[in-house]
């Protein structure tokens, strides 16, 4: 039986990483958002302080700011009332676009409740919404040139191969001449155990960002996901069930042993993936969205700094929905327009009642992968079997990686569009599965 993890919301608060203030300058301010914080106070580290250490420190070494360059983006953790009177002047002197409480994210697994923290509504949604539907046309331009797929097809491959998983067999994996070689694919989750007998020889590099978190995937999320996106052709006892079986592995544990993280710890994962020239991030973790609430700002900036770096970032949709009654919107950071938002489909290609759905305007699902029943490794040299867009996303990755090492020229916007040409439409809204079920390049 499918494992489907239970989103596990803390009620103890004694152990979480306090909370702070995110901080975004302006373009014009970006570099030297961290002398403004600086001549007001603050004891500032900048994420590049932490470049050549193991773990990021739980204090960040006593500071009370860590500043991210790339990004132009802050987490004020401590002396927060002294931060007003900055912020302030700063606004009004045109360097901070804006400030919001830090927010907490988790594992995307079945989960119920209330959503953490909040975020502001975004002052520029439309310009970002511009400037995806820039890219939209070129990408409906570029399928109006695929063969249209059909489900039975797809089912029907994923039914009669038995060396693989279903999923592997649904999105063509096994039939693809490429493994995702030359190519560093950034997994950021819980962690990943590289003891694993599948990875044994594998290129591996890990770091800890989450606070008051051991070094180890205790929570088993992060080991399945990197499974899925990078796992081995030839598994020691198992169908093949990874995508990128040649791919270099980046391994950034942003969420803690309780899978829970903060903006502070993502950001650092995905500042780190950047510096380590990642072509792929895979982010299979996110925040419950309401109806009617906006990207948040900080995530469509970076999203678009990624891409223009030559990095695609992946995110899971969200588990929220309780299909037929219920259809939740994406949630975050897989909502911002800059990020591809990644549905699930279980064998048969129906939509999984849990995926959710782009209900909100500019908020789409922008492909579907196998997410119901997905094998993958699992922490102690196990296996294990489990649903959600979390696993849908890292099939996508995985194949992101594969079509990077199919030409150079496949990066960042060009690399989205690449995945959505190649995608098998599927009879369903795009609304739930966006332009279709991602497929591997085959030559």
């Amino acid at each position: 039986m499918a494992k489907r993890a239970i989103g596990r919301r803390s009620t103890s608060t004694g152990d979480q990483p306090r909370l702070g203030i995110v901080v975004r300058f302006t373009p014009k301010a970006r570099a030297s958002g961290a002398k403004r914080l600086e001549k007001a106070g603050f004891k500032v580290a900048s994420s590049s302080d932490f470049k050549k250490a193991k773990d990021v420190p739980n204090d960040l070494g006593g500071a009370d700011v860590q500043y991210f360059e790339r990004f132009g983006i802050a987490v004020i953790r401590k002396e927060q009332d002294r931060l007003q009177p900055v912020i302030a002047s700063a606004v009004a002197g045109k360097e901070i676009d804006s400030a919001r409480p830090e927010r907490r994210y988790r594992a995307i697994v079945r989960a119920s409740g209330l959503p953490e923290g909040s975020a502001k509504v975004p002052q520029n949604a439309s310009y970002w919404a511009g400037y995806r539907d820039g890219v939209a046309q070129v990408v409906e331009r570029l399928t109006q040139e695929v063969e249209i797929g059909m489900e039975p097809e797809i089912e029907a491959a994923a039914a009669t191969n038995r060396n693989t998983t279903w999923g592997i067999a649904a999105i063509g994996a096994d039939l693809s001449r490429f493994s995702g070689a030359g190519v560093k694919v950034a997994i950021l989750d819980t962690g990943f155990d590289s003891k694993h007998p599948d990875f044994k020889g594998r290129k591996i590099v890990r770091k800890l960002f989450a606070s008051k978190s051991s070094r180890n995937d205790v929570d088993g999320h992060g080991t399945h996901c990197v499974g899925t996106a990078c796992g081995p052709r030839s598994p020691t006892s198992q169908p093949r069930y990874g995508v990128a079986y040649g791919a270099e592995i980046y391994a950034g544990k942003v969420l803690g042993d309780d899978g829970f993280g903060t903006d502070r710890s993502i950001m650092a994962g995905m500042e780190w993936a950047l510096d380590q020239g990642c072509s792929v991030i895979s982010m299979s973790l996110g925040a419950d969205v309401e109806v009617g609430e906006e990207p948040n700002d900080d995530y469509e900036q970076i999203g678009q700094i990624c891409l223009d770096s030559g990095c695609l970032v992946v995110a899971a949709a969200g588990n929220e929905s309780e299909r037929p009654g219920l259809i939740a919107p994406v949630g975050a950071p897989a909502n911002c327009p800059s990020i591809l938002a990644i549905g699930a489909v279980d064998r048969h290609m129906n939509v999984a009642s849990f995926s959710c759905g782009g209900i909100n305007r500019n908020q789409l699902v922008d492909l579907a992968g196998p997410g119901v029943g997905i094998l993958s490794a699992a922490p102690g040299g196990r296996y294990a079997t489990m649903d959600g867009t979390s696993m849908a996303t890292p099939h996508v990755a995985g194949i992101a990686a594969l079509i990077a090492e199919s030409d150079p020229k496949y990066r960042g916007w060009a690399l989205w569009a690449r995945l959505v040409q190649l995608a098998r439409p599927l009879r369903r809204s795009q609304r739930d599965v966006g332009k279709g079920l991602a497929q591997a390049p085959k030559r």
